[in-house]
């Protein structure tokens, strides 16, 4: 038995995380910060997997393209605490969280997923319903 996709996805999340622990208790708050958007891309790729443990090509794409603009969006966010810029009267940094780093995540991430199970994961459903899938 060998280390599989889940296995992989785990040991990812959990060397992540330690990377994350390690920022807090050594005050480096890069290290967390950056974690969070590999670990909600770990996280989505993890619930992508179906049954049998394999992705959908397209599916893999568009969770990568979903982490790679939320990391995006997690360095602008980073530089822009350096500037004295306002957008919509809030700093920089604060207006690229509100104005487009949470509209990404609570709208975005749940659309993507609903794509992701319609073109991919709704096949395992109902094939366990009309028991054509061993588990």
């Amino acid at each position: 038995m060998g280390v599989d996709r889940v296995d992989r996805l785990v040991l990812f999340c959990f060397t992540t995380t330690t990377v994350a622990i390690v920022g807090m208790a050594f005050d480096y708050w890069q290290l967390v910060y950056y974690s969070i958007p590999v670990l909600t891309a770990l996280f989505m790729l993890m619930a992508a997997l179906n049954r049998r443990e394999e992705w959908s090509r397209p599916v893999v794409v568009g969770v990568a393209v979903f982490g790679g603009v939320m990391l995006t969006l997690f360095v602008a966010g980073n530089v822009a605490l350096h500037t004295d810029g306002r957008i919509g009267g809030l700093p920089v940094a604060t207006a690229v969280f509100l104005y487009a780093i949470w509209p990404v995540t609570t709208v975005a991430a749940p659309l993507l997923f609903a794509w992701a199970y319609h073109k991919w994961l709704r096949h395992d459903v109902e094939d366990a319903e009309t028991g054509s899938v061993v588990s």
